[in-house]
């Protein structure tokens, strides 16, 4: 993940994101949703065999419906291809906990969201 602002890279930091089991992260341009960046929210949704998970996240950045930055204390790492080594998220960018709260920090409504692979 980067961060700019005025051309200067503000935060740089390795993720998680979705490629297994048709949990894609979504490509595209997006943008924050305003009223819903949130601390201290739990995730809720199904696992792919079915059973339902409830994940406790410090903070919450949505950009598209479901899907957005957030912690992920149970990721045991961040980056190279653990997206595909069973580690990866449902769709959303799972980042280490210090550097999303940086995010989190900084993040503005109006920034443009380019995902990409």
């Amino acid at each position: 993940l980067y961060y700019f602002k005025n051309d200067e890279t503000i935060l740089v930091t390795q993720v998680v994101t979705g490629m297994k089991n048709n949990h894609d992260t979504p490509l595209g341009n997006y943008t924050l949703y305003t009223s819903d960046k949130q601390t201290n929210r739990y995730l809720k949704g199904y696992n792919d065999d079915g059973s339902k998970y409830n994940a406790y996240v410090n903070y919450w950045m949505p950009f598209n419906r479901g899907v957005g930055f957030h912690d992920a204390t149970w990721q045991p790492a961040f980056g190279g291809q653990l997206y595909r080594q069973g580690y990866g998220s449902h769709g959303c960018i799972n980042m280490p906990p210090s550097n999303a709260g940086v995010l989190y920090s900084i993040i503005q409504y109006d920034i443009p969201i380019i995902c990409f692979y």
